[in-house]
């Protein structure tokens, strides 16, 4: 008989214990902020759009989004924006941190690199944007092809594949006025490495606690 009331009892504590630990887990804070939803109008190619965020959140869009993978070179906003309509997360990077007159509108796509961070050829190296015209090698300063933020994408890669690279998109963005940033349908986060250029384990959390919180939670719940 104690036996059996000892079992109750402990059946008990363990129970409560998953009631406080489910409390405490849903009163912390979502990462990140939440910004205002734009809608998500598809729009023919070649509109332009005004976004309330950089990187953007939400708002119109191409028809055509961007597959998960790790890109070299920045991608189209318009298709971005509907890979975050799916449910995608995106870490955006800028190894200068500089604000400039770069726009993303007008970007033709290019190839994708799955596992690993294509290096500059000469020819890249030698490219110097002359308008936002310039070509996609031009578009990225010597910044990104240095040692630093090769690093940086390494640790980048590393979240991308522990996490199951589904509905993940690791992209460089110059344009963009912090070091990383992640995106997702709404929400958007922001900050500067503490450690320099790498990523300190707290700062590679936060951004696996970004993707355990947001990815697949899109408008628009597709099957990638």
């Amino acid at each position: 008989m104690d036996k059996k009331w000892l079992l109750i009892g402990v059946i008990i504590l363990l129970f409560v214990a998953l009631l406080v630990w489910l409390f405490i887990q849903s009163s912390k804070p979502l990462p990140g902020t939440k910004v205002a939803d734009l809608g998500r109008e598809h729009v023919p190619i070649g509109t332009t759009v005004e976004y309330n965020s950089n990187p953007p959140t939400s708002g119109k869009h191409y028809e055509e989004w961007i597959r998960a993978g790790v890109y070299e070179t920045p991608r189209d906003d318009r298709n971005l924006v509907h890979s975050l309509e799916h449910g995608y997360v995106i870490i955006s990077y800028n190894c200068d941190k500089k604000i400039s007159n770069f726009k993303l509108n007008n970007l033709p796509l290019a190839g994708q690199i799955s596992n690993v961070y294509a290096h500059g050829t000469e020819e890249e190296e030698e490219a110097s944007p002359s308008s936002t015209e310039a070509t996609e090698a031009g578009q990225l300063s010597a910044a990104f092809r240095s040692d630093e933020c090769h690093d940086l994408v390494d640790q980048l890669i590393g979240v991308y594949e522990k996490k199951g690279k589904r509905k993940l998109i690791v992209v460089p963005r110059p344009n963009l006025d912090s070091r990383i940033a992640l995106t997702a349908w709404n929400y958007l986060d922001k900050f500067d490495p503490s450690t320099g250029s790498g990523l300190s384990v707290s700062e590679m959390e936060r951004i696996e606690r970004f993707i355990d919180t947001y990815r697949d939670m899109g408008p628009e719940r597709t099957m990638e």
